[in-house]
């Protein structure tokens, strides 16, 4: 039997492509395929706990990103991909994910847009001007961040009385935080990003509340924050709960983002070393560790396998990689650090279960799975596994 779906984009659109199916189902279904994934390395004794609802399946996600497109006809199109849509993109009305702010927003830019004389960015002719326009959060706290990304092409730059035009056009309070990113491209060197701090506070803030401790966090435009706020605090304390640290432990936090696990890390062992490429991401992991008093959290800022080769042991490893999971030298480097425990958190189950078969090539043992619904109506998965050293 299948669910009345609420949005009236379905199935065109490509970001919740499983809102027909009941949510129960959902859930059983992405649970089946992680005991699947992982069949060949649970042993006798190894735990699969049950799958993690979201607290709401919906308007859970706190950050959205919508992009610009035309066609050859110079129609307007601004929301989010179709799905097997070859990169053409859905003209958006509603979406159920996010509050409704979203789309209110979402809808003053598109008529903005239309009275403004831009054109969407065109990937492989490098013209048009607009990319994508990202809207984020703080639920907790009723922060709120708009962020254009347009073309670095100095030939296609938005020009000054567009851009008070735009701010003008945004449906919401002055201290709304909006940036301006200039997303620049050539030819055989590496792309660069420009942020333009243009209106409003330089950040939102968010609070969570992980095993009881409410932690608050300074999040800039471009650093990574869990995208579901409510399901990021059972996601946190589960994983806290599964590791069981000593007092004395010392822990690495790689890929450490914001700092957000690595605080309430923090507060249960004796020293905790952050380890995170992105140096926005880093210096708001700083500001977010004197911000709640931590003092015994380090960030450093490069890459994870270049940094790790410096180290010498560790108590604990603690892993959430972006969706390609962990690079070979990364891997060889967790491998060599030989901590007794290694908690690995993953928004991509297939390539965590790849760098979990070296893990235990290598002499680790799997112990626990705890899948946990990120996402709803979406088939994607957040997973947490734990392992240890034989």
């Amino acid at each position: 039997m299948q669910n009345s779906v609420r949005c009236s984009h379905v199935p065109l659109c490509g970001g919740c492509s499983r809102q027909q199916i009941p949510y129960s189902l959902q859930l059983e279904q992405k649970q089946a395929f992680v005991a699947e994934l992982f069949a060949p390395y649970i042993q006798t004794g190894t735990l699969i706990h049950p799958i993690l609802p979201s607290p709401s399946p919906w308007a859970y996600r706190n950050k959205m990103e919508f992009s610009f497109s035309q066609n050859k006809a110079g129609d307007h199109f601004l929301g989010l991909m179709i799905a097997k849509g070859r990169g053409r993109v859905l003209d958006l009305q509603e979406c159920h994910l996010v509050q409704p702010w979203f789309v209110d927003v979402l809808k003053a830019v598109r008529e903005w847009w239309k009275q403004s004389g831009l054109k969407a960015y065109h990937f492989y002719k490098d013209t048009g001007t607009l990319r994508t326009l990202t809207l984020r959060e703080g639920q907790r706290t009723g922060d709120k961040m708009v962020m254009l990304t347009v073309s670095g092409n100095p030939e296609f730059a938005i020009q000054e009385p567009q851009l008070k035009n735009f701010l003008a056009a945004l449906p919401l309070s002055e201290n709304l935080s909006v940036f301006v990113r200039v997303h620049q491209i050539a030819k055989g060197s590496p792309t660069q990003f420009y942020e333009l701090h243009v209106q409003g506070p330089d950040h939102i803030t968010e609070s969570l509340t992980i095993q009881g401790r409410p932690l608050l966090f300074k999040i800039s435009p471009t650093s990574f924050f869990q995208p579901n706020t409510a399901q990021a605090e059972v996601l946190y304390s589960s994983a806290l709960n599964m590791l069981a640290l000593s007092p004395e432990a010392l822990v690495y936090d790689l890929y450490c983002g914001t700092g957000t696990l690595g605080m309430a890390i923090a507060l249960k062992a004796k020293q905790v070393i952050g380890i995170e490429l992105n140096p926005h991401a880093v210096f708001d992991a700083d500001a977010n560790r004197e911000l709640n008093q931590i003092s015994n959290f380090k960030i450093l800022c490069g890459d994870v396998g270049t940094l790790l080769a410096k180290e010498a042991e560790a108590d604990a490893v603690v892993l959430d990689p972006p969706r390609s999971g962990l690079d070979p030298l990364a891997l060889q480097h967790v491998i060599r650090l030989g901590a007794k425990k290694i908690l690995y958190i993953s928004c991509n189950p297939t390539t965590q279960a790849q760098n979990i078969k070296v893990l235990t090539e290598a002499g680790y043992r799997l112990l626990e799975l705890q899948p946990v619904d990120q996402f709803p109506h979406t088939p994607h998965i957040e997973n947490i596994a734990l392992l240890e050293r034989s």
